[in-house]
């Protein structure tokens, strides 16, 4: 059920307690922008805008639980309510290279955390669990309004008004149960023709504009993961809706439906990526006008292990109820299973409509070690804040300088390396014009590996520091320390850091006589 409240604007409020376990939740409150309707907007096509909220101290971090998220249309205002329906998406993302350098997880997180959608207009975690964040962490909140039925909307004016549910850690007297994200979305082979939607194997398509079988509509038949073969919706972005999949098929997200009833089963095993056997605890959706339902199938145990029923208006475009699923005990989720998402559409109107089906899903995570305020803290610093890096060596210290504006990911990827630990006890290694520290990637170095792509870098010249990541030909990480001479480039490389101070102590390094090498005791890095 939609759970609907009518809440002071920017207070932050303490809840009940319950049988004196309940934590104190407490409750961000964010305005939107002001956005003008002057028309009708079709799904994903309105007005939109992202801001940053934090919700809680960035100078003293510490960890917190996010519970559920809410939102309501308001006027200008900010108080007045406005229509429900006018309301098309809340995200709200994460920096997911930056939440899994500070909680120090082993393997990569999703952006998306929790989201909102028109039929759905808050999320709640079951009680005891909660996705963990630190209070100095960005959140990205993404607003969007739609119009399907207002002829003449005369330049109305309207915002959300978003509630985001938290608790501190530090409130807690018994430890809530950390969850993770995955996502998941339904796909059609994207096609040159604008109407093509051909039926295949599991997949029945509602009839084309004027064409309605002799014997009525078939049946809607099961037969395994396929994929429906369409176009794109004319709103859909590129970048944001297609894919390419695991055998080279180009995909999108979101599609057409004809006039009649589509059923759409897509792979999604690739999608979710399970990193280990874990359990479903919440589970959101997020579809269009004309859906029926949203399905997650078990394909290897042949259960559906998901179901969520849309409620389209009598009258008019629209979701009225989108189910949202909550499980205090769990429904197993298995890394060797193969899992398929169904949807449902009908197609009422005599033109086309646009479709999307995505999942969201809240998992157990057993890789999250619950940190202290001063771990985050410490964390934070190291990672984000610091610029200078202190390097001790058995021949004396040198001073690094992080070039974070021209390489961010990977001055986050070094610091968290010498974070853990990972160079202490290397030894210099004399090469032309270079001394290097080479590590090699185990298996545990591995897990704190993130993508570094995307970084310009600095140029590789005398006095720069360069970094080089894991490859499929090169299984260790170096670092390339530049005293002088032509360097040569290298596509793994990305210059990240100059030399700052004890240019002394690597030209005595560099110069040692053959066999002579310098060993780290540790890194430190400062602001």
């Amino acid at each position: 059920m939609i759970r609907r409240a009518v809440i002071a604007l920017l207070l932050l409020t303490w809840g009940r307690l319950s049988a004196g376990q309940e934590p104190p939740e407490r409750r961000l409150y964010v305005l939107s922008k002001v956005y003008t309707i002057d028309r009708k907007y079709r799904s994903m096509e309105g007005p939109s805008s992202v801001q940053t909220v934090y919700l809680g101290s960035k100078a003293h971090p510490e960890l917190l639980w996010i519970t559920g998220i809410r939102t309501e249309m308001v006027a200008e205002d900010g108080t007045t309510p406005q229509l429900p329906e006018l309301m098309c998406h809340v995200n709200v993302d994460l920096d997911a290279n930056r939440h899994q350098a500070l909680f120090n997880l082993p393997r990569p997180v999703a952006t998306r955390l929790m989201t909102l959608s028109q039929g759905m207009l808050a999320a709640k975690l079951p009680f005891g669990f909660g996705f963990p964040i630190a209070s100095n962490e960005p959140l990205l909140l993404f607003t969007q309004v739609l119009n399907h039925n207002i002829e003449h909307p005369n330049n109305l004016k309207v915002r959300h008004r978003v509630t985001v549910e938290y608790v501190r850690d530090a409130d807690l007297k018994v430890p809530i149960k950390p969850l993770f994200n995955l996502g998941a979305s339904g796909m059609v082979q994207l096609n040159d023709n604008p109407l093509a939607l051909t039926s295949m194997s599991g997949v029945v398509a509602g009839p084309l504009p004027g064409h309605v079988p002799a014997e009525g509509p078939a049946p809607t038949q099961h037969h395994g993961a396929s994929c429906l073969i369409g176009s794109r919706a004319p709103q859909a972005a590129a970048s944001s809706a297609d894919y390419v999949d695991p055998t080279g098929r180009h995909m999108t997200g979101h599609w057409i439906v004809p006039p009649g009833r589509q059923t759409n089963a897509s792979d999604i095993t690739w999608f979710l990526r399970l990193p280990f056997d874990t359990k479903l605890h919440y589970a959101a959706v997020h579809l269009h006008p004309f859906a029926e339902s949203l399905s997650v199938r078990d394909v290897t145990s042949g259960e559906t292990v998901l179901t969520s029923h849309a409620t389209n208006p009598a009258k008019g475009i629209g979701l009225m109820h989108v189910e949202t699923m909550t499980s205090t005990a769990g429904i197993p989720f298995y890394k060797d299973h193969k899992y398929e998402l169904i949807s449902v559409y009908n197609n009422t109107m005599r033109q086309n409509a646009d479709s999307m089906a995505s999942v969201f899903l809240g998992l157990d995570d057993p890789d999250f070690i619950r940190p202290t305020a001063a771990q985050i803290a410490r964390r934070s610093a190291a990672l984000f804040d610091s610029d200078t890096v202190t390097v001790h060596t058995t021949a004396g210290d040198f001073n690094l300088l992080l070039a974070r504006d021209a390489a961010p990911n990977t001055s986050i990827q070094f610091a968290q390396l010498a974070l853990a630990g990972v160079f202490n006890r290397a030894a210099t290694i004399n090469a032309g014009s270079e001394v290097r520290l080479t590590v090699a990637a185990s298996d545990a170095t591995r897990k704190l590996l993130e993508p570094v792509g995307g970084d310009r870098g600095i140029p590789l010249e005398a006095g720069t520091v360069a970094f080089c990541s894991v490859t499929s030909t090169a299984n260790d990480i170096t670092l390339r320390i530049i005293i002088g001479g032509i360097p040569k480039l290298d596509d793994r490389c990305v210059g990240f850091a100059r030399i700052a101070a004890g240019e002394n102590v690597l030209r005595a390094i560099h110069e040692a006589p053959a066999g002579v090498s310098a060993f780290v005791s540790s890194l430190e890095t400062s602001r």
